[in-house]
């Protein structure tokens, strides 16, 4: 018997069981208990922003082509599905909240050690934190930056959900195995019945979207799909 396949099966059996006790039943969606949280949707995560960043470094950028196109298609899928979420949130009352990569400094001093050293100085005004269309915040919605990965860390949102009223989240944006893991995570340890839209979220890989979904979903936070979504919110019209 190969000994690791069979703790494999056997933790597997394990957090399926754990699941169904935290996670068994949908996370309620009453809008005055519940926020739309919008991690990074912002042009730093797009192929133009990219390819900018590889021809300022001396990289040549034709070979990369195919592999930027399947990162942008990846990408863009989850915006299209953060669109259709954020639409029917508005309409339902579901308040969103957005949050991106940008310092408070101009020139980026208060970047956090880890964005640092991945030179992820993002000032205000510049292009990387600027957010995508499909993710425009509205003038009376609420805006947080951040120059670190997790939201809870680096912006003040526990104190505004409770502030708010706020108990459960819904969670999308970028990336899965990075910036929303790590916020999932701590949402979920305060206290939060945390949804997860697995397709309105993505990480630079598919296999690394995937590997991430698989160490959260179910046990941090409920996971579902953006059409589930929507049709739960089309119930409380």
């Amino acid at each position: 018997m190969d000994k690791n396949n069979a703790l494999n099966e056997f933790v597997e059996s394990y957090y399926g069981q754990l699941s169904d006790l935290v996670y068994k039943n949908p996370v309620m969606l009453s809008p005055e208990e519940t926020a739309l949280i919008i991690i990074d949707a912002q042009k730093c995560i797009t192929k133009e922003y990219f390819i900018a960043g590889f021809e300022s470094m001396g990289i040549e950028v034709e070979p990369l082509m195919p592999i930027l196109d399947q990162l942008e298609s990846n990408t863009n899928i989850a915006l299209e599905n953060i669109n259709k979420i954020l639409k029917n949130c508005r309409k339902v009352g579901i308040r969103p909240i957005h949050i991106r990569i940008q310092s408070l400094l101009s020139d980026a001093k208060d970047t956090g050690v880890l964005h640092s050293s991945a030179g992820m100085y993002y000032p205000p005004g510049c292009t990387a934190s600027e957010f995508c269309d499909e993710a425009m915040p509205l003038d009376n919605e609420i805006v947080l930056n951040k120059t670190c990965s997790g939201i809870v860390v680096g912006t003040p949102i526990d104190r505004i959900l409770r502030n708010l009223g706020i108990k459960n989240v819904v969670v999308t944006g970028f990336y899965t195995d990075q910036c929303v893991s790590t916020s999932i995570r701590d949402l979920a340890d305060l206290g939060y019945k945390v949804d997860m839209i697995e397709d309105a979220m993505a990480a630079m890989s598919q296999e690394r979207h995937d590997k991430a979904l698989q160490s959260i979903k179910y046990i941090y936070a409920n996971c579902e799909k953006t059409q589930e979504l929507i049709e739960r919110l089309e119930q409380l019209n």
